[in-house]
């Protein structure tokens, strides 16, 4: 068949957690198109430079390093429908001239159709605002919940059991949507059945929209010290060729490809990132430790952190907290912990995707 896949250009995680996706339909030998932005077409040509790869102008969402973050967010709702409308367009257009069959969008709400059978992925059924009462998150789970219903299947990547799961209020606070269904976690990173050989104390992965993620990496650098721990950074440029630099104290790799990540993460006793959701999947399927810090005003970052820190035994700090002793701390802490406090390892439940 013709599928199309749409992650969303909001960071690079819905990137990333399609390709076990994308390897699976390859391997079911279905004929495969992927919209995206520029940067989502570069990370996943390197993979897969065999697919046909399409353009979808991005969301532009802007971040600031002064106004709350959440209130910026709510200003630009305006980009998020407008864009969803482009998109619908633009995928009937698709449609017709690439004879699409099923069409797979990652919280792409516009990128569906009527005419042929369309799949929604989101790790969100009830997403979180910055209000701590209760009505204003129920009425956004409903606005939510009618556009997951305009897809034929919601694919949730999480786990259904109600006691132990990564999403927390996230996808079990709520009734689900008639057409969802938990998948297991969504992560193309395998656990390894050999013990790794521990190179470094410390991998730090910088990651997120500007002009957040230097300030997050700049608080990091001025605040560990290198010269306690061996370190990693990885500072998240994706958009420049791969450099490595071997400072006094500690590497610097500005980006690195999938396969390198995994043995960077698994040659690490502790790994301090962000709290985005594929993050913390690749890190469950590696059974790996970490510092989780939020990137500020993502509501949905600053709820997986605290829930997982009581959950699962990930540590948890904000980002305007990062200071030398609090981050010692913490590093001290991680770096004697054992193993996470959950069970689940197992793949990806494809059913919904076998469409031979």
């Amino acid at each position: 068949m013709n599928i199309i896949i749409s992650p969303l250009d909001w960071g690079l995680g819905h990137t990333v957690r399609i390709i076990p996706i994308i390897r699976f339909l390859k391997n079911n030998n279905h004929n495969i198109y992927i919209a995206g932005n520029l940067m989502s077409i570069s990370i996943l040509k390197k993979e897969f430079p065999e697919l046909n790869y399409l353009y979808l102008k991005p969301y532009n969402i802007k971040y600031s390093n002064k106004i709350n973050n959440s209130f910026i967010i709510f200003l630009q709702a305006y980009k998020i429908i407008f864009t969803s409308i482009y998109e619908y367009f633009k995928l009937k257009k698709y449609i017709k001239k690439f004879n699409i069959n099923i069409v797979i969008s990652d919280n792409r709400y516009g990128f569906f159709s009527k005419k042929i059978y369309s799949i929604f992925i989101t790790h969100q059924i009830s997403p979180k605002t910055p209000f701590k009462n209760k009505f204003p998150n129920k009425i956004l789970y409903k606005i939510h919940k009618i556009f997951i219903e305009k897809f034929d299947k919601c694919m949730i990547p999480d786990f259904e059991n109600e006691e132990i799961n990564l999403t927390g209020d996230l996808s079990h606070k709520f009734p689900l949507p008639k057409n969802a269904k938990f998948i297991g976690i969504l992560s193309d990173f395998e656990p390894t059945e050999i013990e790794p050989e521990i190179i470094y104390d410390i991998a730090i992965i910088i990651s997120g929209p500007e002009p957040q993620r230097s300030i997050f990496e700049q608080k990091l650098k001025s605040s560990i010290d290198f010269l306690k721990y061996k370190t990693i950074i990885i500072t998240g440029k994706p958009e420049n060729k791969i450099e490595k630099n071997e400072f006094e104290n500690y590497t610097e790799i500005n980006h690195l490809e999938r396969k390198e990540m995994r043995k960077i993460i698994l040659q690490s006793k502790t790994i301090i990132c962000r709290a985005g959701y594929t993050s913390i999947m690749d890190l469950v399927r590696l059974n790996k430790n970490a510092i989780l810090i939020p990137t500020p005003g993502q509501t949905e970052q600053e709820y997986l952190a605290e829930y997982l820190s009581r959950k699962i035994g990930f540590l948890c700090i904000s980002q305007k907290n990062i200071n030398k002793e609090n981050i010692t701390k913490l590093i001290k802490k991680s770096l004697i912990s054992k193993e996470l406090k959950f069970p689940f390892v197992n793949s990806t439940d494809f059913t919904n995707l076998n469409f031979n």
